[in-house]
């Protein structure tokens, strides 16, 4: 089983040009230049889940790396047991991937964005067998808090760009009854997506065996748009990060699974950040001519 499932995650890699060589496809992206607004400094980044003993948080500040490209790149996240993030900028992340994997995809990332990844991993390869979140309450979610995000100039996150990446060990789902093909899962703020059709395309988003992506389930809520100070939040339910390939096979001992499922040993936010328009472009945007749309019919008033 463990053959064939290898074989077939293989296979389906190569048809869709797909990132499941895990460490070389995603781990290891290029950098790309940052071309739009770049935060400033640092963020403090905050995770917090409810135990049975009651609410817990960690946090620490981390400044914007160009040049983040996986685990490597991560630091512990305050007293966390089995918390390690950082942020980048334009270096890591499923955007950052595609627009370098091939020049037809490069729009996926506008001239004027950048993206922004807040990035978590389990203390690899230390800890990979352990719990991410140590005592989580059954049906309960992680909220994520970044704030504030600094900026030289007014800028905007834009949440049709918004979404969670998983990513799942080879070596762990191989020991499932039923192995996970897909090991990376996404979700998504807005339905539709943007550019969905260029992640499909590429390779990021699949359908097969079923789809490894859904549409509109992510509740991130944004502060600040528009301003040189912007906030994040973000609180994943539990389940999200339960692969989508999922059957409730039962998960053989040793392997990561508080709540029943194998859980993933590493997520991440991530969305792009735009240029606030000034009031002076705005105000030429409304003085130029508006071009009727096709089809349209001029009305004439009667006298």
């Amino acid at each position: 089983m463990i053959g064939m499932t290898a074989r077939v995650r293989a296979a389906n890699c190569v048809f869709l040009k797909s990132t499941c060589a895990v460490f070389v496809a995603l781990l290891g992206v290029t950098k790309a230049s940052a071309a739009g607004p770049i935060p400033i400094g640092t963020s403090t980044v905050t995770v917090g889940y409810d135990t049975t003993a009651g609410p817990v948080s960690f946090s620490g500040d981390r400044a914007y790396l160009d040049d983040a490209t996986g685990p490597g790149n991560s630091t512990v996240l305050g007293a966390a047991p089995n918390i390690r993030a950082f942020n980048s900028i334009d270096s890591f992340g499923r955007r950052t991937f595609l627009a370098n994997s091939n020049p037809i995809f490069a729009g996926v990332l506008g001239g004027d964005e950048t993206l922004v990844t807040h990035a978590f991993f389990k203390n690899v390869p230390t800890d990979i067998g352990q719990d991410f979140f140590p005592d989580l309450v059954e049906g309960g979610g992680i909220t994520i808090e970044v704030g504030s995000i600094e900026f030289a100039t007014p800028a905007t996150i834009d949440p049709s760009t918004m979404m969670l990446h998983a990513l799942w060990n080879p070596e762990q789902a191989d020991q499932l009854g039923n192995p996970y093909i897909n090991l990376h899962n996404h979700h998504t703020q807005t339905d539709p997506f943007r550019d969905s059709n260029d992640f499909l395309a590429g390779g990021i988003f699949s359908t097969f065996p079923v789809a490894n992506f859904t549409l509109g389930d992510l509740g991130a809520t944004v502060t600040g748009n528009g301003t040189t100070s912007l906030a994040l939040s973000v609180t994943i339910p539990y389940t999200m990060l339960q692969n989508l390939e999922e059957l409730g096979q039962v998960v053989p001992p040793g392997l990561p699974a508080p709540q029943g499922f194998l859980e993933p040993f590493h997520f991440h936010i991530e969305y792009a950040v735009t240029p606030e328009p000034s009031t002076l472009a705005l105000l030429i945007l409304a003085l130029l001519p508006r071009r009727r749309r096709p089809g349209a019919k001029r009305t004439h008033a009667r006298s």
